[in-house]
């Protein structure tokens, strides 16, 4: 036998050893839970957190990569994906349909009729899709047919929390628009009908709100019928050499082994009502909120691209794309490309332009209105 059907057949071995072994751990470890808690069914899970092998980075990623692979990827629970052949990313939407709708034309993933012409590609949608506009529903349903479509093609879309879906479940609607309230209204007698069966805390709340904001918070609180749709979604996702998240990740997100699957699962159970609202999603710096990689001058000081890189070395991937702060040059890099910034405010309410990054095994390139853009002329430091 030839010295790389060895290597092949020692490769494969310890992809069935890597996913045997986390699948049984995984199984022992949530039996235990419920044998603790004696409620396996309406008990919060303990943040999913997920078994791991220790050492090295690569041996973690190693293990992550096979155990993605074994079996079909339940998205809604995965946050580690393999490779793929083309990535789309698209910014903040804001409500605005229209907006969505050209960036996916764009970027050769809709046709006339809505339908998906992607084929095989992989989008991902960096959050903030609530809040400035009137259209928010109609955007998020068409991400949802969308999903759809792309399983049927052997392709994928991804959504991910923003601060803005964060600040909804928390009930703030500052920032949401006449339009987005009337959104919402056709749930106003079956919010009123059910809200004294909420718990007292949150009931007591809704009522204290004026009467066009009440159908949206029950509908938008943690539990209620749309954070439970939305819950399905990520803070963070992982696929292949690249992460995917709102505002950012710094080394103290990741301390812990596991911790994009903790921050998720955690999420999750706090937007369908099991669990208080994580503290990790209460401050400034946390992954929704921060603006380190983003914010200030085009160029990234050496000490935010050290802490990026040391972020990037404790996930494993190589670059970071994010959104949240609108870019004036567009869709652009930093850090030597460590960092892509892909929110141009192409939502009616900001008016910016409409551009997509698109990541394909051989090139990184930014999709526009008037053609595509290299990677190189496009990264500022």
């Amino acid at each position: 036998m030839s010295g790389e059907n060895l290597l092949l057949d020692a490769v494969a071995g310890f992809a069935g050893h890597v996913s045997r072994r986390v699948s049984d751990l995984n199984g022992a470890i949530e039996s235990q839970r419920c044998k603790l808690l004696n409620n396996c069914t309406s008990a919060a899970p303990k943040t999913n957190r997920k078994f791991e092998l220790p050492g090295h980075p690569f041996v973690n990623f190693f293990s992550r990569f096979f155990v993605a692979n074994a079996r079909e990827p339940d998205q809604e629970n995965t946050t580690y994906f393999a490779a793929v052949d083309r990535i789309i990313a698209v910014g903040d939407i804001h409500g605005d349909l229209g907006a969505l709708r050209n960036v996916l034309k764009l970027s050769k993933l809709i046709g006339s009729n809505d339908e998906w012409v992607g084929g095989g590609t992989v989008l991902v949608q960096v959050g903030d899709l609530l809040d400035r506009g009137d259209q928010e529903r109609a955007a998020f349903e068409l991400l949802l047919k969308l999903r759809e479509d792309a399983k049927k093609h052997g392709g994928a879309v991804h959504i991910l929390h923003g601060n803005h879906e964060i600040l909804n479940v928390s009930l703030d609607f500052r920032y949401v628009t006449p339009g987005g309230f009337v959104d919402f209204e056709p749930l106003a007698d079956q919010a009123n009908e059910k809200l004294g069966k909420l718990p007292p805390a949150i009931s007591e709340t809704i009522k204290g709100l004026p009467e066009f904001m009440r159908s949206r918070a029950w509908s938008l609180r943690p539990g209620g019928p749309f954070s439970n749709r939305i819950s399905k979604n990520q803070l963070a996702i992982v696929i292949g050499e690249n992460v995917f998240v709102h505002g950012g990740l710094r080394p103290t997100h990741l301390a812990e082994p596991g911790a994009l699957e903790t921050m998720n699962g955690a999420c999750r159970a706090w937007m369908q009502g099991r669990t208080e609202k994580p503290s990790s999603l209460k401050t400034g710096k946390s992954p929704v909120w921060m603006r380190s990689y983003s914010l200030g001058s085009p160029k990234i000081g050496s000490d935010e691209c050290n802490t990026l890189q040391a972020s990037l070395d404790l996930i494993p991937a190589k670059r970071m794309i994010v959104g949240h702060t609108p870019q004036q040059q567009g869709i652009n890099a930093a850090c030597a490309g460590k960092v892509w910034r892909i929110d141009t405010g192409m939502s009616a309410a900001y008016g910016g332009p409409p551009e997509a990054l698109e990541i394909t095994k051989r090139r990184i390139r930014v999709l526009t209105a008037k053609g595509w853009r290299s990677a190189h002329s496009r990264s500022l430091n």
